[in-house]
């Protein structure tokens, strides 16, 4: 075992202003506690985050911080609604003309860090959920951004929904019970303007994408495009509120 120092680049719409270091706990299963230093630098596709981790060989130190990096960028990712992608060593060509970045200071990652860590040994579903919502936003295939958003819905309401006959049919009685429970009646819904099919509907689209039970041409292909939006901002609407439920406000909260 010994001390292993990873660099990994994460590229996209965020920028840090200078070099950034501190040290924060990294605890990935319950008790088994290590303390990682982390330096953060900037770079022109987004920041150079680099991370302790004490392990047996490089493999497995490339692996846990991945996962540990991985964690805090899913809360960062919710937090500026943009995508974050992490490579060890693939500087990307971002060529999408959009100059406006969110910079992220000392006392936001050191946020990120303290969140992840507590959802991952205390509301690891809703961890999940946001990891599914930051591979919605950073991968370009609408299949897998549809699959991605879906399944961050489908996350929080499998973990989350009242216990009743009705939420033991299945995913979509989950789902309307989670929705209920923090908006209302479907009326109410914001964006879905009162389509009481439209849980029933997307699962669907889900289902067919995920099986292969589909005839991929043209139409379908804008079709799932055009439902994109509003799953997007049902899933980030419903991440942002749960986190609330749960008392984490992920979103806005800073110390």
């Amino acid at each position: 075992m010994r001390i292993y120092n990873v660099e990994l680049l994460v590229y996209g719409q965020v920028a840090v202003k200078r070099a950034i270091d501190f040290s924060t706990e990294k605890e990935l299963d319950l008790g088994n506690v290590f303390r990682s230093d982390i330096s953060i630098r900037p770079h022109k596709q987004g920041f150079l985050i680099s991370s302790t981790v004490y392990t047996a060989d490089q493999d497995r130190a490339y692996k846990v911080a991945l996962l540990f990096i991985g964690k805090m960028l899913d809360i960062l990712s919710l937090r500026t609604n943009s995508p974050l992608n992490v490579s060890l060593n693939e500087y990307r060509q971002i060529e999408n003309g959009n100059n406006v970045r969110a910079v992220i200071n000392r006392e936001e990652f050191m946020l990120c860090f303290r969140v992840a860590r507590d959802l991952n040994l205390n509301q690891n579903k809703l961890l999940r959920a946001f990891s599914w919502y930051r591979k919605g936003l950073y991968t370009d295939d609408p299949f897998d951004k549809f699959l991605a958003f879906w399944n961050a819905i489908s996350v929080v309401a499998d973990g989350y929904c009242n216990d009743n006959e009705r939420t033991r049919q299945g995913i979509i009685n989950k789902i309307w019970d989670c929705f209920i429970t923090l908006w209302g009646e479907c009326a109410d819904w914001e964006y879905i303007n009162g389509d009481d099919r439209w849980v029933n509907d997307n699962n669907d689209i889900r289902n067919k994408i995920a099986h292969g039970g589909v005839t991929v041409d043209v139409q379908y292909v804008e079709n799932v495009i055009s439902k994109l939006p509003i799953v997007q901002n049902i899933a980030y609407k419903l991440l942002q509120q749960w986190a609330e439920r749960l008392g984490t406000n992920v979103a806005f909260e800073m110390h």
